[in-house]
């Protein structure tokens, strides 16, 4: 019940409250964003599978990363655990998910869920493969996400096969700690048409507050920041237009000539 009061309210955020969309219901979209635990589809089913010791051993080497290099460094380590099957069946997987969310919302956010997945391990080989991550220190927050994890892990492996769940956070991990961008990929869409969006500088998230107290999600630990007015595509050129009206304005009220 936690979960569903939480998503009413995220649905009265975004305006979509009581009014569903044909397929499922914008509460079930939002889950599927938000909650790493929903509609889990069961075991893994095929491959080598990865322990919770194994897990909780490379959570403890995350926690102990005094600089970026050393994260990446550690998570690609674990991502020899995992080959290009392991990424196509994730995202199988949440395509399996969202087969019934109406088709124009379902393509937009598997465009989404396929950069999430695809762009950052290409991203992740790369900068490991060339010696990349900086040596500033991490954000603080990752010794909560590492503890956050090895919980996650070791509570779905009560029940199923923690393999894709802990693939989906080591993937995250590098997103929001290595990258320090945020774990759904601008553009991410939701229930209502706002989006995960970027200005000047900042990422903006219609639903960051809203999201923190989804067990075992991403949220808490995500750069993004709640935006304080819609997300909505067109509203990057409402933006634009009112920088440009506050420049005009402050130069003729500075114009000394």
């Amino acid at each position: 019940m936690r979960l569903e009061t939480i998503l009413n309210g995220i649905l009265r955020l975004i305006g979509r409250e009581g009014r569903e969309t044909p397929g499922a219901g914008p509460g079930e979209a939002c889950s599927f964003i938000i909650d790493p635990f929903a509609d889990d589809e069961g075991d893994a089913g095929d491959g080598q599978t990865v322990s919770v010791a194994a897990i909780r051993r490379a959570c403890r080497r995350m926690h102990e990363a005094a600089t970026k290099k050393d994260l990446l460094r550690v998570i690609a380590d674990e991502m020899k655990a995992f080959d290009l099957h392991d990424l196509e069946m994730m995202h199988a997987r949440f395509e399996r998910k969202v087969a019934n969310l109406p088709e124009d919302y379902r393509d937009r956010l598997l465009e989404s869920v396929r950069e999430e997945i695809f762009g950052a391990h290409h991203r992740l080989v790369l900068l490991s493969r060339n010696g990349g991550g900086s040596d500033d220190p991490p954000d603080p927050a990752l010794s909560a996400y590492a503890a956050m994890v090895a919980e996650a892990c070791t509570e779905k492996a009560r029940e199923k096969d923690p393999k894709y769940l802990y693939l989906k956070y080591l993937l995250s991990g590098f997103t929001m700690f290595v990258l320090a961008e945020p774990a759904h990929p601008v553009g991410t869409p939701f229930p209502g048409g706002q989006i995960v969006d970027e200005w000047e500088g900042a990422y903006l998230c219609p639903v960051r507050d809203k999201a923190d107290d989804v067990a075992f999600a991403l949220c808490p630990f995500c750069p993004a920041v709640q935006s304080t007015e819609p997300t909505f595509p067109e509203m990057r050129a409402r933006r634009y237009e009112r920088r440009r009206r506050e420049s005009l304005e402050n130069y003729w009220t500075n114009y000394k000539g």
